[in-house]
């Protein structure tokens, strides 16, 4: 069996539904009651079992990569937007590498991820007193209303149902002249749109999109229409370039800023 074939079975073996990695039971109760000494390498050898994450061997180097790269973005393109008193929602915060850069700027950080696993983690390694970790469902529940909202590295994984969800929930957390910061992936050289994805009917194919991380590109129409049905006006789209970051792929990708609109 070829890696991406292993790969495909770890995923299976961690996931918890639709990209949902890290998502299985054992993963959050593995990071949560470990001993206090091992919770960080515990924490960091989770992590390497997902797709999303760690690129490199060393978890170490890679967890700082990951804490170097989203400084950067919460730098110079999250931080020029945000005030002292803002209340603000990390969507898709993974191991919370981006929460922990935001919050010393912000009153708080409602940092969200669908998997368990990835929440325990950020608990371990990113912790903050005004970083609150949850699901999309308990923030829901908590009926929490922000001032600024932001989503990086999450889109594109996202099939367009799941993503008019997505948004939508995002639409009724902020308050009146909220702002949404969306990382997009547009029409791209390498980049597949769902529909050819949902049309590799083979058995790897149907397997990578069962549990594989898939990548979806979008049309700038489509991305337009779904913030528009989730009630943003005010859709500016920008490359992600001409504002200075340069964090792995998302310096060449795209970045959608949106306002739901004053009552």
């Amino acid at each position: 069996m070829n890696f991406k074939g292993i790969g495909l079975i770890r995923n299976a073996i961690t996931m918890a539904g639709d990209q949902n990695f890290l998502g299985a039971r054992w993963t959050s109760a593995l990071a949560e009651h470990a001993p206090n000494p091992l919770r960080r390498p515990v924490a960091l050898w989770l992590l390497s079992l997902s797709p999303h994450y760690f690129y490199g061997r060393d978890r170490e180097a890679e967890s700082e990569r990951n804490r170097t790269s989203r400084q950067q973005l919460a730098n110079e393109i999250l931080l020029p937007k945000l005030h002292p008193d803002f209340d603000v929602l990390d969507y898709g915060c993974g191991p919370g590498y981006l929460a922990h850069a935001v919050a010393p700027h912000v009153r708080t950080v409602h940092a969200v991820d669908i998997s368990r696993g990835a929440l325990a983690c950020a608990r371990v390694l990113n912790p903050a007193p005004n970083v609150k970790y949850d699901t999309p469902d308990g923030f829901a529940t908590s009926a929490a209303m922000v001032d600024f909202a932001y989503s990086f590295a999450v889109a594109q994984h996202l099939t367009d149902d799941v993503l008019r969800t997505v948004l939508a929930r995002i639409a009724r957390s902020l308050r009146p002249n909220g702002l949404l910061y969306l990382h997009i992936v547009l029409d791209a050289p390498g980049w597949r749109k769902e529909a050819s994805w949902r049309a590799d009917t083979s058995l790897p194919g149907r397997m990578r999109m069962r549990v594989g991380l898939r990548c979806f590109a979008r049309t700038e129409a489509s991305v337009r229409a779904m913030v528009g049905q989730a009630g943003l006006t005010d859709v500016q789209i920008e490359p992600v370039a001409g504002r200075g970051a340069s964090d792995d792929d998302i310096g060449s990708q795209h970045l959608l800023i949106a306002r739901r609109p004053p009552r």
